[in-house]
C-alpha cells in the first residue's frame, strides 16, 4: 500500500474516536440579536450581496450562483477556548442547493477555517479550509461531505448551530445534540462569523459567542500585560500549550495509525478471501475444460462460442431497444398527463365564464322585473288619484244641480241669506282619462 493512500486513510480517520468537550462556557463575550446595526458587523447592499436586520432578524441574500461569502464580525477577540451558537433559517429561493452555517477560526493569512453549515435536506457538513481548497471533515468526498441527520428540523424552519472550541478540538452541535467532533492542529485564534452559499436566501435570528473563566482570567491577564515583556509564566504556559498540542497530536497520530493498519489488514484479508474463491472457481473452470470439452472438435466449439457471442450482442440489443420503449412510454404518459391538466383547466375556464354570463343575464332579467313593477306600482297610484278627483268632481257637479233645483226663497231667507256667508263652489273642472303606458 503506497504512503499516499496510507495518508488519505489517516485523515479519514481524523475526527474519529473524540471525546466532547466538557468546558462551562458561561461568560458572555459577545450576544448580537440583530435588533438593529452596530459596530460589530459590515452590512451591505450591493448587486450580489444583502445584509441587514429586519424586525429581530438578521436578513441574508447572496445573489451569485457560483461562489459563498463570508459575513465575519469586525469584534476583535483572541479566544483559544468559546462557544458560537447561532439559530439559522433558509428562505424560500429558486436555487434548490441553499446553505447557511457558521465560520469560525478564520486564520491571518486566509489559509484556514472551519466551517459548519446545513442545507435544505435535513444534510449537515463539516469542512476546514486547507489553503485555497476545503477537505471534508465529514461525510466523504463523493457527497461532498454532506451527511443525513435526524436532528436537524424541515426546510424553512430555525436551526440551532453551536460550535465548541477548545483548540485544538472542535465540537459540533446542533438544535442541542452531540453531532461531530475533531481537531484541527496549529490553528490560532481567528475571526468568525455567518457564511451564507451560492444563490441563497437565508435568516439569523441570533449569534452568541461566551467563554469559560478560565479563558476570561487568561485574556485579562494577557490584556494586562500588553505592550510589556512577555513574563516568565506566560512563556511556561505557552510552552507547556505547545507540548501538550504536540504530545496530543503524537497520542493521535499513533492511534490513527493503528486504525489504519487494522483498517488495511482488515482490507487485506478480504483480499486473501476473494483470491481463495477465484482459485476454486478457477479450478472448477479447469476441470469443466477438462473433462467436459475435451472431446468436442475445435471448429464445433468455436461455432458454439460465435453462436452465444452472437447472442449476447441480440440480447444487449433487444434490451436497449426495450429500454427506448419504456423512455418513450414514460414520455407519452407525461405528455397524456399535461394534455389531460390543459383540458381540464379549459373546460373549467369554460365553464367559469358560462356561469359568469349566466348570472349577469339573471341580474338583467331581474333588474328589468324590478323597475316594471316599481312602474306598474306607480301607474296604479295615479289611476288612483285621477279615480279620486274624478269623484269628488262628480260629488261637486251633483252639488251644483242641487242648488239650482231648489225654489227661490222668500224675503226673510233672502235677507237671512244675504246675511249668510255664501258657501264656496268647486269650479267646473274638466275631465282627463288617464291613460296607462306601455312599455
Amino acid at each position: 500500500m503506497s504512503r499516499l493512500t496510507l495518508l488519505l486513510l489517516l485523515s479519514a480517520l481524523t475526527a474519529l474516536g473524540q471525546n466532547p468537550l466538557e468546558i462551562d462556557f458561561s461568560v458572555t463575550q459577545l450576544r448580537e440579536d440583530f435588533a438593529g446595526e452596530n459596530e460589530n458587523w459590515t452590512y451591505m447592499t450591493t448587486v450580489e450581496n444583502l445584509y441587514m436586520p429586519d424586525k429581530g432578524d438578521l436578513f441574508m441574500h447572496r445573489n451569485n450562483p457560483n461562489s459563498a461569502y463570508a459575513f465575519v464580525t469586525k469584534w476583535p477577540q483572541e479566544l483559544t477556548e468559546f462557544s458560537i451558537i447561532s439559530r439559522l433559517k433558509l428562505g424560500p429561493a429558486e436555487s434548490a442547493d441553499q446553505t447557511i452555517g457558521i465560520i469560525c477560526l478564520v486564520q491571518r493569512d486566509g489559509k484556514g477555517a472551519v466551517v459548519a453549515e446545513f442545507n435544505k435536506y435535513k444534510q449537515f457538513r463539516v469542512k476546514q479550509l486547507v489553503g485555497s481548497y476545503y477537505r471534508y471533515v465529514s461525510g466523504d468526498a463523493e457527497n461532498k461531505g454532506w451527511e443525513k441527520s435526524a436532528l436537524l428540523r424541515g426546510k424553512e424552519e430555525y436551526n440551532d448551530l453551536e460550535l465548541r472550541v477548545s483548540l485544538p478540538q472542535v465540537d459540533l452541535y446542533i438544535n442541542g445534540k452531540f453531532a461531530l467532533s475533531f481537531d484541527v492542529p496549529d490553528y490560532t485564534p481567528g475571526q468568525m462569523g455567518l457564511l451564507i452559499g451560492p444563490d441563497t436566501k437565508a435568516k439569523a435570528d441570533y449569534f452568541y459567542v461566551s467563554t469559560s473563566n478560565q479563558e476570561k482570567e487568561r485574556l485579562a491577564a494577557v490584556a494586562e500585560n500588553t505592550g510589556e515583556v512577555t513574563s516568565t509564566v506566560e512563556v511556561i504556559a505557552k510552552l507547556r500549550y505547545e507540548l501538550e498540542m504536540k504530545s496530543r497530536s503524537l497520542n493521535e497520530c499513533e492511534t490513527e495509525r493503528r486504525k489504519a493498519v487494522s483498517v488495511l489488514e482488515e482490507r487485506v484479508g478480504k483480499l486473501n478471501v476473494e483470491n481463495d474463491r477465484l482459485m476454486v472457481q478457477n479450478r472448477q473452470l479447469a476441470e469443466f475444460r477438462d473433462e467436459v470439452l475435451v472431446d468436442i472438435d475445435e471448429d464445433a466449439f468455436l461455432t458454439v462460442a460465435r453462436s452465444l457471442k452472437e447472442e449476447i450482442i441480440r440480447s444487449q440489443k433487444l434490451e436497449s431497444q426495450l429500454q427506448v420503449y419504456r423512455d418513450s412510454l414514460k414520455l407519452t404518459h407525461e405528455k397524456y398527463g399535461k394534455l389531460k391538466l390543459a383540458l381540464l383547466d379549459k373546460s373549467i375556464k369554460k365553464a367559469e365564464q358560462e356561469k359568469a354570463e349566466r348570472d349577469k343575464q339573471e341580474s338583467v332579467s331581474t333588474k328589468k322585473e324590478i323597475e316594471a313593477e316599481l312602474t306598474d306600482a306607480k301607474m296604479k297610484k295615479e289611476q288612483e288619484e285621477w279615480e279620486r278627483q274624478q269623484r269628488e268632481k262628480t260629488a261637486t257637479k251633483a252639488a251644483m244641480k242641487k242648488e239650482i233645483a231648489e225654489p227661490v226663497p222668500a224675503v226673510n231667507e233672502v235677507k237671512s241669506a244675504v246675511l249668510a256667508p255664501a258657501k264656496p263652489t268647486p269650479l267646473t273642472i274638466p275631465v282627463r282619462r288617464a291613460s296607462k303606458k306601455t312599455d
